[in-house]
């Protein structure tokens, strides 16, 4: 299953301390988180995101959402003014879904 998250960046903190935080995180592992593949991570001006993301096969989407979330705010509590998580389907599978 592929999940959306759009997220924005607390703008308190500076790109710097950002960056490093996303850096630390990757190099230490720990995200994505496992179970979870990333096929995109974007970023805009003014700190609005992006993560697309892509659960492997019989894994708990909803619990790595989660642990996905949590990864990022305990390692630097308030990163995010806004957090949205959810699950997408390609508009090819939705037509599909909506023409049945």
């Amino acid at each position: 299953m592929v999940s959306v998250t759009f997220w924005t960046l607390n703008t308190d903190f500076p790109p710097s301390k950002l960056a490093e935080v996303v850096a630390k995180l990757m190099q230490k592992g720990v995200w994505p988180v496992k179970g979870e593949k990333l096929l995109g991570l974007y970023v805009c001006p003014g700190g609005r995101g992006v993560t697309i993301t892509e659960c492997a096969e019989g894994a708990d989407a909803d619990a790595l959402a989660m642990e996905s979330y949590v990864v990022w705010t305990k390692e630097l509590p308030g990163i995010f003014t806004s957090y949205e998580s959810m699950p997408a389907l390609t508009a090819e599978k939705a037509i599909e879904i909506v023409l049945k």
